[in-house]
């Protein structure tokens, strides 16, 4: 195969490649919450809030606690917030996409890269 054939073929991958990108991240913003339920208490020393966590079809998953990681996004009734956790959640319905890391002790813990609060 000559250099001229070969370059030619180099926007065309870098097309695919671009595209498989794209498609990945566009994937990721329709992920669904890794926790959803209602908040029904709040630690304050440690900032955390226990959600009843609630799987697809209402089926219930247990209590999880839940922290917000470094630069996590808090959204409150649709606006982004710069507040942390507090007591006045407590009875509200949240929606939380974690790093995958969940510490097994019970209830189990984690850290959220982004909270939605109704």
């Amino acid at each position: 195969m000559s250099i001229t054939r070969r370059l030619s073929l180099l926007p065309v991958i870098m097309l695919l490649l671009t595209l498989g990108c794209a498609e990945k991240s566009v994937e990721q913003g329709k992920e669904k919450p890794h926790v959803r339920g209602i908040i029904t208490d709040f630690e304050e020393e440690r900032g955390q809030v226990l959600i009843e966590n609630k799987e697809d079809h209402g089926v219930d998953s247990g209590p999880i606690w839940v922290s917000l990681s470094k630069d996590a996004d808090l959204i409150i009734e649709g606006k982004t917030v710069t507040v942390s956790l507090d007591e006045t959640l407590v009875g509200r319905s949240a929606e939380v996409w974690i790093n995958g890391v969940i510490a097994q002790s019970y209830p189990p813990q984690t850290k959220a890269v982004k909270m939605v609060i109704h």
